[in-house]
């Protein structure tokens, strides 16, 4: 497996996902994950605060793009997944190459990224490109599209209104962003040695690894075994300083990884050398019941986020964040089958920690 750090790019995802912070909310980032929440380093709350604040005279013109409800890929990211960052190396040149989309590009674009996230397989990419150039053709069946998509009333409307007037709110989006560009450029380049540094050691340590040098940096969280593209771009994100994410819908897939990410799993790998630590992390995310029958209903098969959702009367974002808990305590993990990525029970840890805990309490 190859990996690359891409500087430009890197800065050219964070600005795109920057305006995600105008929802920011203290109570919110700090019980992302509550299994570890107080490694996260201060000067990573300082910095969300601060993005915040930078964005809040732009709140109005940013909501439309920007969807609150946690489960909904904002607009940016549904354009970008047939619109790729990588190759571009300014922001501006991006955001032009946007511009000169036309109505009928864009979409195509919305709609097949839209039909991909609500599928959620690798197989059905090609039957989403059906989809989408049927809906492009036929805009009279869009909001019946739309309704049947399992996102948020906001997000629903706001789609609905870009499918009547693409290139008017692909403008406003650009105009927008190119105006909190100069804002962000400053406070982004404080940090830029910091994030070159990360970015180069981490692709150095992921190419000298003998083994699964990305399963081992990130604790299991993800494996190379996900990957299905020899090469891999690397893009360290400041605007996402906590966030380890594959995007693997994308035309060109890569690996966002966080500016403090690495940090918390050292940090993390420290205190996980004391294995009674780890056990009682195991039975406090197995006290919370939704967590336990998160976890019966992996165990039975259920792999769907929306269909575990709908079984515990809760929200798609109750289960992700649920989910994410379950990863870093280890009794979950993401694993790849027939192209479709969905979340596994951890047998092998589970059956290791009962063992030990008969071993903790003296039982036969």
């Amino acid at each position: 497996m190859k990996y690359q750090f891409h500087e430009k790019e890197s800065y050219i995802f964070d600005l795109l996902t920057l305006p995600q912070h105008i929802h920011y909310k203290e109570d919110v980032y700090q019980k992302m994950d509550e299994n570890y929440d107080e490694l996260i380093p201060e000067e990573a709350k300082v910095n969300v605060r601060e993005f915040h604040k930078i964005l809040m005279p732009y709140k109005e013109r940013l909501l439309p793009y920007y969807y609150e409800s946690m489960e909904d890929h904002d607009f940016i990211a549904l354009l970008s997944m047939t619109q790729p960052i990588i190759g571009f190396e300014k922001v501006e040149e991006y955001l032009e190459h946007l511009r000169k989309l036309t109505e009928m590009e864009l979409l195509f674009s919305i709609y097949f990224a839209l039909d991909y996230y609500d599928s959620d397989t690798e197989e059905n990419k090609e039957k989403s490109r059906e989809v989408a150039s049927r809906l492009v053709d036929h805009p009279e069946e869009v909001m019946g599209f739309l309704q049947n998509l399992t996102i948020g009333n906001d997000a629903r409307w706001n789609l609905l209104h870009f499918s009547t007037q693409p290139r008017m709110m692909v403008e406003k989006l650009v105009d927008i962003l190119l105006e909190i560009h100069p804002i962000f450029e400053e406070l982004y380049e404080t940090k830029k040695p910091l994030i070159i540094k990360k970015g180069e050691e981490l692709t150095q340590k992921l190419l000298k690894s003998k083994g699964d040098g990305l399963a081992e940096i990130s604790r299991g969280i993800m494996k190379e075994s996900l990957l299905e593209w020899k090469e891999y771009p690397i893009l360290i994100s400041m605007s996402n300083p906590m966030q380890l994410m594959l995007n693997t819908g994308n035309v060109h897939p890569f690996i966002s990884w966080g500016v403090y990410l690495d940090d918390i799993f050292e940090a993390i790998k420290e205190q996980e050398e004391n294995k009674i630590q780890e056990r009682v992390l195991l039975f406090k995310n197995l006290g919370d019941k939704t967590r336990y029958e998160v976890v019966m209903n992996l165990a039975k098969g259920v792999t769907s986020t929306k269909v575990i959702a709908k079984n515990l009367h809760v929200s798609p974002a109750t289960i992700s964040y649920h989910l994410n808990n379950l990863v870093t305590a280890k009794i979950a993990y993401l694993d790849q089958v027939e192209g479709r990525y969905i979340y596994k029970v951890n047998e092998e840890f589970l059956k290791a920690a009962i063992e030990e805990l008969k071993k903790d309490f003296l039982l036969k």
